[in-house]
């Protein structure tokens, strides 16, 4: 039974770049080059793209405040455009 190698981080954070930036080649092709499995690979890309990507992954904190934002916003937004009809109103009765 052939024994298990352990990658650094590095190693694999390369490979999922290679992945990420592979043209025509397949994954098989990649993980041939690098003598890893096609699995492995997909559980590295799983693992560190979001980081790669510079995709930051959110928290459920987050995720609450930006919603919470975003309902601010739209209702400020309603408020705005309420306002505007409201001093159009008032500047065509002053004439």
């Amino acid at each position: 039974m052939e024994q298990r190698k352990s990658r650094p981080d590095t190693f694999k954070k390369d490979a999922v770049r290679r992945l990420m930036a592979r043209g025509s080649k397949t994954v098989a092709e990649i993980a041939k080059e690098l003598g890893v499995t096609a699995g492995m690979l997909y559980r590295w890309r799983a693992r560190f793209e979001p980081e790669l990507a510079g995709g930051t992954q959110n928290t459920q904190s987050e995720r609450e405040e930006v919603e919470r934002l975003r309902r601010e916003l739209r209702d400020m937004q309603a408020e705005n455009s309420l306002l505007k009809k409201a001093a159009a109103l008032f500047a065509k009765d002053v004439k």
